[in-house]
């Protein structure tokens, strides 16, 4: 999943389809928004920029945690397959 504009994102957060599960589009969007969230606050209180792979790594882990902690949840099963397979 890539996006070059919030535009296509909330496009693609707007979008059901049996590909991505609602579940994990919001784990994603909502490690997306708070690795974006946090990027900006390093850059504007510390003067301290991280490398775009670095978010990129951290929006992965992020979502990755998520699903590890609610594994036994009906919901949340299959999701690190899917997860994966879109890397």
């Amino acid at each position: 999943m890539w996006f070059h504009t919030w535009t296509a994102f909330i496009e693609w957060f707007g979008l059901r389809d049996n590909v991505c599960p609602p579940t994990l589009q919001r784990l994603a969007a909502h490690a997306t928004i708070y690795s974006l969230w946090w990027e900006r606050n390093n850059r504007l209180h510390n003067s301290i920029s991280t490398p775009l792979y670095v978010t990129f790594k951290k929006i992965d882990i992020l979502v990755r945690d998520s699903i590890t902690a609610r594994k036994d949840r009906k919901k949340f099963r299959n999701l690190m397959s899917l997860w994966l397979k879109h890397e």
